[in-house]
């Protein structure tokens, strides 16, 4: 069967929409019986098509004059955009001479001759027949399975060449909301980098629920299953500060892990161990026995030759509050950090950091009865396993903190206090602090304790829906 030249006109238009890419437009020139209509497609940030229609350029006096009107709309367009010509009204002398007016200005551009079809409807259709360029992702929140704390995740819906019509079930699981309901907000994926494509909210009770996507063109999902969806009018950045750092529920047991670097000026040595006294405080005060404390007091290696190495100690461990409290008063009365053996010099580049590591390893084991925190805090950067740029000493275990750090980091939360503040700080303090990175001089005592899953957030609502698998 011969395609008709409606046929024809469509598949051009999409596959003239199918090439844009980045500031790429595509032009249409509709040459009518009322005069030179413009149109104008490019894709978003989205990697969506939207079309654009200029005031159209009515018959006023002959018709160059009127192409080169229609054309001088299009001077400003950056780059050199692709180009379809219609003539709608071949019947009309003016209609036809345009359309060689413009074919002479844009000799390349593709020209079609349809007797009384809506160009712009054609567009439309094009448009919205176009298959996705770029995923589409709905904002989901997931709990770190060590501490509870909340981070934005994503959950896929759409993947690339997805097109009109198809559908997607998930599952997703709500908190209380605020006044406006649960956010439902779809990202669209390009390489590494997400651009908002539509927010919205919906009335939905605590608990599972079962969602069912649509994709209706691109650029809009239809979500069935979502009573009372409503455009959101709140800023993307209000919603992101809105959720909070951890679930609003009661902390159930939990093993808070202390290592306290007894090295350096005494002033900082004391102002450590009365940050973490703070924070043992309160743990009593909010917990009631629902937490237990182990204590790590380390500090240099010993490098000088026939001086013994210093291991770490443990004053206490899997011991109360108030227990680990009185550990941190025998510390200090020691003379604030432990003995220096005689003719020994403290070591200043790096502290046992690495044997702290493989210490908290070792002790721990397989075990997984409660939610388990280590808090780190001092000022220096662990010693490698061997020479390398830093210049640092090597460890004379060998010990390898950083393969060390990667065997706890999925199962406990990893929470620093550091002497300077996190732009001074060594970067290894980062990857200490993973979960929360304090100053030593501006600590938020309740702030960390929330932040590490020791101590219970204070109701804020949960503005985003969890995945059912998180």
């Amino acid at each position: 069967m011969t395609e008709s030249g409606e046929d024809l006109l469509g598949k051009a238009l999409v596959a003239a929409i199918a090439e844009l890419a980045g500031p790429k437009i595509l032009l249409v020139f509709e040459s009518g019986a009322e005069g030179i209509a413009v149109l104008r497609v490019r894709r978003d940030e989205t990697g969506t098509p939207r079309g654009r229609a200029d005031h159209p350029v009515p018959w006023a006096g002959d018709a160059d004059v009127t192409a080169e009107r229609a054309l001088a709309i299009a001077e400003g367009i950056p780059g050199e955009p692709a180009v379809v010509i219609v003539c709608t009204a071949p019947e009309d002398g003016r209609a036809r001479r345009a359309m060689e007016c413009l074919h002479a200005a844009h000799p390349r551009a593709l020209a079609f001759t349809e007797a009384g079809e809506s160009v712009a409807e054609l567009l439309r259709q094009a448009i919205i027949d176009q298959p996705l360029t770029q995923s589409y992702e709905l904002v989901v929140l997931k709990r770190h399975p060590a501490t509870g704390q909340l981070r934005l995740a994503s959950l896929p819906l759409f993947g690339l060449e997805s097109r009109r019509g198809d559908r997607v079930e998930f599952a997703v699981r709500c908190e209380p909301g605020d006044e406006n309901g649960t956010v439902f907000a779809i990202t669209a994926w390009q390489a590494l980098r997400p651009a908002l494509l539509s927010v919205h909210t919906a009335e939905l009770p605590p608990g599972a629920h079962t969602i069912v996507a649509e994709l209706e063109r691109p650029g809009r999902v239809r979500f069935t299953g979502l009573p009372g969806l409503a455009r959101c009018d709140t800023t993307w950045e209000e919603l992101v500060a809105a959720v909070p750092q951890r679930l609003d529920r009661p902390a159930g047991p939990a093993h808070l892990i202390c290592a306290v670097q007894v090295s350096g000026p005494e002033e900082r040595v004391r102002a450590r161990l009365d940050r973490v006294g703070q924070l043992l405080s309160t743990l009593a005060d909010a917990q009631a026995g629902r937490t237990v404390v182990s204590l790590i007091a380390y500090g240099p290696h010993v490098f000088q030759r026939g001086a013994p190495d210093r291991p770490v100690t443990v004053p206490c461990w899997r011991s109360s509050p108030r227990r680990a409290q009185e550990a941190l008063l025998l510390l200090e009365e020691r003379h604030v950090r432990p003995p220096e053996a005689a003719g020994t010099r403290d070591y200043a580049y790096a502290a046992q950091v690495e044997d702290v590591l493989a210490e908290v390893t070792h002790r721990l084991g397989g075990d997984g009865r409660e939610r388990t925190a280590l808090l780190t805090v001092g000022d220096r950067p662990p010693h490698p396993p061997r020479a390398n740029a830093s210049e640092i000493l090597p460890c004379p275990r060998r010990l390898d903190w950083e393969a060390l750090l990667a065997g706890l980091e999925n199962r406990l939360a990893l929470g620093a206090i550091c002497d300077q503040p996190p732009e001074r700080a060594h970067p290894v303090w980062s990857r200490l602090g993973a979960a929360a990175l304090a100053h030593l001089d501006a600590m938020d005592v309740d702030e960390l304790g929330e932040a590490l899953g020791l101590v219970a957030s204070q109701g804020r609502r949960v503005p985003f829906p969890f995945s059912a698998a998180s």
